[in-house]
């Protein structure tokens, strides 16, 4: 999840409605996790078929890609390509804690405590190659646009968005800011829905406006960033985002600050932050362009093959079919013509 720079950046909640017309580029990954964390059975798993496979990842998806359109927001959802070298300390972390998460699950099921198996659960989700390429199929039937970045999804979409082809990266991972994202769209995935008793919003931080306000620029939050800890450096201890903003303030540089606080400056420096700055797109690559959805195809993909209720689906195809994005093989329109 990167570093945290909610303590620096001022967040407007916005509508949906006010990205209307917009092109938005959205985080697949963490999105994913969302969904297949919040959608589980009584031990803990995320929701699947009558076969035994996952399909919460499917019906979050399938939701709110068509809450997004029926908006007018042109949705780009992003995967992650391969992971930079210096993240593999935070993936072995990570793939250490689920591990130790994985035990615990386990031994809740053999014991038979649901009420423990169903709190772990999330801890080990995964979002396996299979759920990642029924989810490109699942936008394929949608006739919403997908890519795949070389590394970072967030780092792919925020220089996309610095380049003009996107309005902003729809994310809860703050790092976009530090890859240069113009605009950064927090929950915009989970708009509307109820978490610990109040209704999320979608949130707007515009990068401008906090280097602006706190008096820095780019690459000194860059730096700052850094000092507080990212997914390529665990950051200097005791450095949060306001004290660290005190020190770049005052010293420039994360090099200053470390000669000031006597610390070490991580040996690959330059490397981490050509990450932030010069983040890697297929540049070759031009972004695909949305198609009209057709009704059959949904329904085929999503009901006989995923055993989808005809609510879910008639919800999906009428938001569609609202602002003109769906069309039928079988009952064609004038505007198929």
């Amino acid at each position: 999840m990167g570093c945290n720079l909610r303590d620096l950046a001022k967040a407007e909640s916005i509508d949906l409605s006010d990205l209307s017309g917009e092109r938005i580029a959205v985080d697949v990954f963490l999105s994913a996790y969302q969904f297949i964390t919040a959608m589980t059975g009584q031990d803990g798993r995320p929701l699947s078929d009558s076969n035994s496979r996952p399909v919460a990842h499917l019906m979050g998806f399938l939701d709110r890609a068509t809450i997004l359109i029926a908006s007018g927001i042109d949705p780009v959802f992003v995967f992650d390509g391969n992971p930079p070298d210096l993240k593999r300390g935070t993936l072995d972390d990570r793939r250490s804690r689920k591990e130790v998460a994985r035990a615990k699950w386990e031994h809740a099921m053999e014991s038979g405590d649901l009420k423990a198996a169903k709190k772990i659960g999330p801890q080990i989700a995964e979002y396996t190659s299979e759920m990642i390429q029924e989810t490109k199929d699942l936008f394929d039937v949608l006739g919403v646009s997908w890519i795949v970045a070389p590394m970072e999804a967030e780092g792919a979409a925020a220089v996309r968005a610095k380049n003009g082809e996107l309005h902003a990266v729809a994310t809860q991972d703050w790092d976009a800011l530090l890859y240069g994202a113009p605009i950064m769209i927090r929950n915009l995935m989970s708009h509307g829905t109820k978490k610990f008793g109040r209704t999320l919003t979608a949130e707007r931080i515009i990068l401008k406006d906090l280097l602006d306000e706190h008096g820095i620029t780019h690459e000194q939050l860059v730096d700052l960033g850094i000092m507080i800890g990212t997914d390529f450096h665990p950051g200097f201890k005791g450095v949060g985002p306001k004290t660290g903003l005190k020190l770049i303030k005052a010293h420039d540089t994360l090099e200053n600050v470390a000669e000031m606080k006597g610390l070490e400056v991580p040996h690959n420096i330059e490397q981490i932050r050509n990450l932030f700055l010069n983040h890697p797109i297929n540049e070759d690559m031009d972004l695909p362009t949305p198609k009209r959805a057709v009704e059959e195809r949904i329904r085929e993909f999503v009901q006989n093959e995923r055993g989808f209720s005809e609510n879910r689906t008639m919800r999906a195809l009428d938001r569609l079919a609202s602002v003109g994005k769906l069309r039928s093989e079988s009952k064609p329109t004038l505007f198929d013509f």
